[in-house]
C-alpha cells in the first residue's frame, strides 16, 4: 500500500486529492487482480467512489471516516449520502450499485489498515423492488429462431447464437467470449468463464449442436478473414463479435418475427431458466446451470412460474 494514516494528519482540504492519488489506484488494481472484474466494471466502481469522496469533501465530513473506530458520526455521513442519492430520484438499481462500490472501497481500506473498521457494516443494504425478468414463451423462442433461416453466413451464425443462448442459458458476455476450442460437439458442451472468471461447463442441446456445427462448417469460414482468429462467433469483418452487435442482431430478428423488441439476449437466459423450472427442474440444478453463486438469485424463477400459474388460473377457472 502506498500510503499510511496518522491520527494527527489534517485531512481538511487535501483529503480528496490524497485519497484519490494514494488509494483509488490501489483499489482499482485490487478489483482487477483479486476480484477479476472487467475494465468497464472497475471504471464504474472508481467513478462511483470518486463521486462519494467529492460529496464528502463538499460536506466537510470526510475527516469523520479517516479517524479511528465506527461511530454515529461516520454512519450519519454515509446515510446522508444515501439520502442525497434517493432525493435525486435515482433508480434503486443505480443507488444499490453506488453503495456497493462504496462498501467495497471502505472494506478494502479497512483491510489495508487505512481505516480501523468499515462503517458500512452497520448499515442495512439498499433494498430494491423485485422485478420479474422479461421472458419469451417456448412458441416465441421457436418463432425467433425460425426467422434466421439457413441462407447467408450471417443467417446461419445468428441461428447458432440464438440456439446456443436458449439451449445453454449462458450470459451474453460468456457467449461473445467463447473461442472455437471451448465448444465440444461430441459431448454437447461449451466451456465458459462467468463472473469473477469462474469456469463452468454448460450443456448444449441437440438443435443447438446442429446449428453450431452448420455454422462452423459452412458459415464461419466465409466470415473469417484471419486464420489465426480464435473467436467462435465472428462479425462481418472477421473479428470477434461484440455484445452490442448481438443485441442489435436480436432486435432485428425480433422485429422480423413480429415479437416485442423489449426482449434482449439476456431474455434468452431468463427463458432458459423459466422453462426449466416450469417443467419441474430442481432449483439447485438450475443454479448450477446458470452459474449463480447464491441460490437466492435463482429463486426469482420460481416467482416467475408462480406468476404464470396465477395468470392461467385467473384466466381459465370459472370461479377465479
Amino acid at each position: 500500500m502506498s500510503g499510511s494514516v496518522s491520527a494527527e494528519r489534517d485531512f481538511a482540504g487535501t483529503a480528496v486529492e490524497w485519497i484519490l492519488l494514494d488509494y483509488l489506484d490501489d483499489f482499482a488494481r485490487y478489483l482487477e487482480a483479486e476480484r477479476n472484474l472487467s475494465p468497464r466494471t472497475v471504471d464504474a466502481y472508481i467513478r462511483d467512489v470518486g463521486q462519494f469522496i467529492s460529496f464528502c469533501e463538499k460536506s466537510g465530513t470526510w475527516q469523520g471516516i479517516a479517524g479511528t473506530g465506527v461511530d454515529a458520526y461516520q454512519l450519519s455521513m454515509l446515510r446522508k449520502y444515501l439520502a442525497t442519492l434517493q432525493s435525486r430520484g435515482l433508480a434503486h438499481s443505480s443507488i444499490s450499485r453506488k453503495m456497493s462500490a462504496i462498501r467495497s472501497y471502505l472494506k478494502f481500506l479497512a483491510r489495508e489498515g487505512v481505516i480501523e473498521s468499515n462503517p458500512t457494516v452497520a448499515m442495512s443494504q439498499v433494498r430494491r423492488p423485485r422485478r420479474l425478468p422479461r421472458t419469451l414463451s417456448q412458441q416465441e423462442v421457436e418463432r425467433l429462431i425460425s426467422v434466421c433461416g439457413d441462407g447467408s453466413p450471417l443467417d446461419i451464425r445468428d441461428r447458432a447464437i440464438l440456439e446456443l443462448l436458449y439451449s445453454s442459458g449462458i450470459r451474453l458476455a460468456e457467449l461473445v467470449g467463447l473461442d472455437v476450442k471451448d465448444y465440444n460437439a461430441s459431448s454437447g458442451t461449451v466451456r465458459v468463464f462467468g463472473k469473477g472468471a469462474k469456469e463452468r461447463i454448460a450443456p448444449v442441446g441437440q438443435p443447438a449442436v446442429r446449428a453450431l456445427d452448420d455454422y462452423i462448417a459452412n458459415a464461419r469460414p466465409h466470415l473469417a478473414s484471419n486464420s489465426e482468429e480464435t473467436a467462435l462467433f465472428l462479425n462481418r469483418g472477421g473479428g470477434r463479435l461484440s455484445g452490442r452487435s448481438v443485441e442489435r442482431m436480436m432486435k432485428k430478428r425480433l422485429m422480423e418475427a413480429g415479437l416485442p423488441q423489449t426482449a434482449t439476449p439476456h431474455s434468452m437466459r431468463h427463458s432458459f431458466a423459466t422453462h426449466l423450472t416450469d417443467s419441474g427442474a430442481d432449483l439447485r440444478a438450475v443454479q448450477e446451470l446458470l452459474g449463480h453463486a447464491d441460490i437466492s438469485t435463482t429463486q426469482i424463477y420460481t416467482s416467475v412460474s408462480k406468476e404464470r400459474l396465477y395468470r392461467v388460473y385467473n384466466k381459465t377457472h370459472p370461479r377465479a
